[in-house]
């Protein structure tokens, strides 16, 4: 059963990792290789369910996860569960568990991309290349999030929600989205929070990893300041793209251009690792 009765394309399918609850599209045709999507702030698996389907439909076999304290993954109790490094050390996990012998396409978005990012710099070994997807070096992400946590702190992720939404859930989507909020964990939006404020940029060591970097957003991104992430994919010497006709979530405002970009990147020469 899908969480939040949110449709979902009907090539994916659901299942849960060490307690981490995924979606999975098998590739159609030819397999060309494997991907992992990691979402972002108070987001979750079915973020990235239009990039799994359409990927598995170029050959891509596709996974998502909601990280722990997402909806309906395993939420331990404590704020320190959620440290950079045990999100990091989760997505090398399921990483590991899917590739059978393959290196995994990595892509991150938004506070995901600071995950993918550490993921990536500890085991590089277990990946293809890495995607930064509306995501920045660390420690300039939406300066909003202070007061946000503070509000959560004092009434929860349910009320949050519902104080930035006084008209409540007006259609499938918000529905999804308001049940996200009220299963969520306290204690991973208040760790988010932190890390989206505080994290140190690790370009340098993500750069010394080898691995083939494509940083990208929407031509609209408001969320996550977009000269810093231009600056950022100039310090790593990777690949810098665009997204038209797309804001701070381009996995759903133009999932097809994304899924193509995505694609472009995958498969182009520059890779030294095994797809």
């Amino acid at each position: 059963m899908t969480f939040g009765g949110l449709a979902l394309p009907d090539s994916l399918e659901l299942f849960t990792l060490d307690g981490l609850t995924a979606l999975r599209a098998l590739a159609r045709g030819e397999e060309r290789g494997v991907a992992l999507f990691v979402p972002g702030f108070t987001g979750s698996k079915e973020d990235h369910r239009f990039l799994v389907a359409l990927a598995a439909e170029r050959g891509w076999e596709s996974f998502s996860y909601s990280q722990r304290g997402q909806a309906d993954s395993i939420a331990p109790r404590g704020i320190d569960e959620y440290s950079l490094q045990k999100l990091a050390e989760d997505t090398v996990t399921v990483a590991e568990r899917i590739a059978r012998g393959r290196r995994v396409h990595l892509v991150g978005h938004s506070l995901g991309g600071l995950v993918a990012r550490a993921a990536a710099i500890l085991r590089p070994d277990v990946f293809a290349d890495l995607t930064m997807l509306c995501s920045g070096p660390g420690g300039q992400g939406p300066e909003h999030h202070t007061d946000d946590a503070a509000f959560v702190a004092r009434h929860g992720t349910l009320a949050w929600w519902e104080h930035n939404n006084p008209l409540g859930a007006r259609n499938e989507d918000e529905v999804f989205v308001r049940e996200r909020a009220a299963a969520s964990s306290d204690d991973n939006f208040l760790a988010m929070a932190a890390i989206l404020r505080d994290a140190p940029d690790s370009s340098d060591e993500l750069r010394e990893t080898g691995l083939p970097v494509l940083v990208a957003h929407g031509d609209a991104d408001d969320a996550w300041p977009i000269a810093s992430q231009h600056a950022m994919a100039l310090r790593l010497g990777a690949r810098y793209e665009i997204i038209p006709n797309a804001g701070h979530l381009p996995n759903i405002d133009n999932p097809n251009y994304t899924t193509e970009l995505l694609d472009g990147f995958w498969s182009s020469g520059e890779h030294k690792g095994e797809s």
